[in-house]
């Protein structure tokens, strides 16, 4: 499996100018914000299918442009995989033809470019050898991390979350796990801000990933713009995990 970092950003003007999202190979999406505008038509209409964490906007804008711009350009629906609240959200409030056109109906109900697929909360779904999971998270929305493997090894990607003990017990023996994709958001000066809008501090990641063997590598995204230096600094002084600063163009592979 490859991945490919196509944004990062917890916000605009920053470091990092592009919001979350990843290609896996060439055909998976997982979250589709303002990174997916890095990509080709030939490569956007590669897409089959995008996993979505949430429903807040720097991550799922681009799911609409992306519908919009392969329409009439490739035979098979794009299949959106999301919670069942995360969908009922978006049909609500984005594709309700005020915001967005409902492009599940386009360019007939029959055969519409968009497929919604209910992922329930610690289901597995299988593409070609890649395994995708599902395990909630704690956040202000209805919210997941990934877990993507190919029965030898995988990352695990958080999307935006705060205290979540249940997610580390999981992974803290999981062996196959090579690399995790975390948010961290804010600096131990805003932990009230942390904690209100459910992201991670410094703090609060260290506390909550104590089980988590020392060779664990974290990959930090979704650093607020103008405190990315802080972040990590703070996070790079304790010696018992490795956290780099992830960054658009990055690639993995496992």
């Amino acid at each position: 499996m490859k991945l490919q970092v196509l944004g990062c950003a917890g916000g605009i003007g920053g470091l990092e100018k592009l919001t979350t999202c990843f290609l896996l190979d060439h055909d998976i999406l997982i979250d589709a914000g303002s990174g997916i505008t890095s990509l080709s038509m030939d490569q956007l209409c590669a897409i089959d299918h995008v996993f979505i964490s949430h429903s807040h906007l720097d991550h799922v804008f681009g799911l609409a442009l992306l519908l919009d711009s392969v329409l009439g350009k490739r035979d098979n629906p794009i299949t959106v995989h999301a919670s069942d609240e995360v969908i009922a959200t978006l049909n609500c409030h984005l594709f309700n033809w005020k915001i967005w056109p409902d492009f599940s109906v386009i360019p007939s109900p029959s055969n519409g470019i968009l497929r919604w697929e209910i992922m329930p909360a610690l289901s597995t779904f299988e593409l070609n050898g890649r395994f995708i999971q599902s395990h909630p998270v704690s956040h202000t929305v209805d919210a997941v991390a990934y877990w993507v493997h190919n029965r030898e090894n995988g990352f695990l990607f958080t999307g935006d979350l705060a205290t979540t003990p249940a997610l580390w017990s999981h992974f803290a023996t999981e062996q196959r796990l090579r690399q995790v994709l975390i948010d961290c958001s804010f600096p131990n000066s805003e932990a009230e801000i942390a904690s209100a809008s459910k992201h991670y501090c410094p703090q609060s990641l260290l506390d909550d990933i104590k089980s988590m063997p020392a060779s664990t590598k974290f990959a930090v995204s979704h650093l607020k713009p103008g405190q990315e230096k802080l972040i990590m600094e703070q996070l790079q002084s304790n010696p018992t995990h490795q956290f780099t600063a992830l960054h658009s163009g990055a690639h993995f592979e496992f």
